[in-house]
């Protein structure tokens, strides 16, 4: 049976269950919701809708005369049934503005300082996942001659994120050749994916004995080796030591401290996150990663002009305070966004 399917009052009190949970850390008891709901029930007829629970598996129960603590599933369904995301408190919502909104920042800085802010305000480990190359739009690329078998590549996004690269070449081009093949690339590429335009010069490429001269052959080749570009995303990670605070159990602290220090399962996450709009949000086993199988994540999308380019989130313990921290990680993205069309 899922959320949807019990009855207004099973779901105030699980709604309260989970509120109760969350705010304490304590399993929590019939008497104690019987004081709390405002409703007449008897601690009995609570204690028969915990037990009913329980087997829905909504509830469990740490020990056999403690109170019930809520599962996963309990979590879902209470953000699930969340009526509205909570309205950031104006004084974060002014924090954020101000943290995030120095022009002076370019976007290294503003990414890693995105990453301490979320640490901060919610008290647990801030991930912030630098945009991936494909995602990005190209600005500009230039092309500067180092030796008679060597060029250095210049490529920067419409973000503002600037890649170097040394590529071997064939032959000893002209540094007037290689402003030529830079004006042409800039000229007919500018604006575009960086993703379709590999396409694009890889379709050249295969067709170009049939359809070029060698000048334009040369053109496609250096431009193939200037697009090859690493497919790792940058992660920033921030409030490590939240963990040792919010997990009792070190083995569990173990997985999740290596988790974050390897980050190819938190930058898979987060790019989960830029395929889908809005905040998302990843309950205990809904996390495909063992290690964070005992956390929940929450994150949102952040980008520039329309377009998504990289993803914001926090990883605590499924016992979060969701109706604070969802709106921050929402907010944040959005000021972060923001910001992003600022700099670039």
């Amino acid at each position: 049976m899922t959320g949807e399917q019990l009855d207004e009052r099973v779901k105030a009190i699980l709604s309260a269950i989970v509120q109760s949970y969350i705010l304490t850390a304590e399993p929590v008891g019939s008497r104690t919701l019987s004081k709390s709901l405002q409703m007449s029930l008897s601690p009995a007829t609570i204690r028969n809708i915990m037990a009913d629970l329980s087997e829905l598996g909504f509830l469990e129960q740490p020990h056999t005369s403690a109170g019930r603590v809520p599962t996963d599933k309990a979590y879902r369904f209470f953000v699930d049934s969340m009526a509205a995301a909570n309205q950031v408190p104006r004084d974060i919502a002014a924090m954020i503005e101000n943290t995030l909104g120095r022009s002076t920042q370019d976007l290294e800085q503003l990414l890693s300082t995105t990453t301490k802010l979320l640490a901060g305000l919610t008290k647990f480990t801030g991930v912030v996942a630098a945009p991936r190359v494909e995602r990005t739009r190209l600005k500009m690329v230039e092309f500067i001659k180092m030796n008679s078998h060597q060029v250095f590549v210049v490529l920067i996004t419409q973000s503002n994120i600037v890649h170097n690269k040394i590529i071997e070449i064939g032959e000893d081009f002209s540094q007037e050749f290689l402003n030529g093949v830079s004006e042409y690339l800039n000229s007919h590429f500018s604006g575009q994916s960086l993703t379709s335009i590999r396409e694009r010069v890889m379709e050249s490429l295969a067709e170009e004995k049939a359809r070029y001269d060698q000048l334009l052959a040369h053109v496609v080749r250096l431009s193939k080796k200037a697009f090859e570009l690493p497919e790792a995303s940058n992660l920033y990670v921030e409030g490590q030591s939240n963990i040792v605070r919010d997990f009792a159990d070190l083995e569990k602290i173990q997985r999740l401290l290596k988790a974050l220090e390897e980050k190819i399962s938190i930058v898979r996450i987060l790019d989960r996150t830029v395929e889908a709009e809005g905040v998302q949000i990843f309950i205990g086993l809904e996390n495909r990663q063992e290690a964070l199988q005992d956390c929940s994540v929450i994150t949102a999308q952040y980008g520039a002009q329309n377009h998504f380019l990289g993803a914001i989130g926090v990883i605590g313990p499924t016992r979060m305070d969701y109706p604070r921290v969802i709106p921050i990680i929402d907010y944040t993205a959005k000021i972060l966004s923001q910001a992003l069309t600022q700099i670039a």
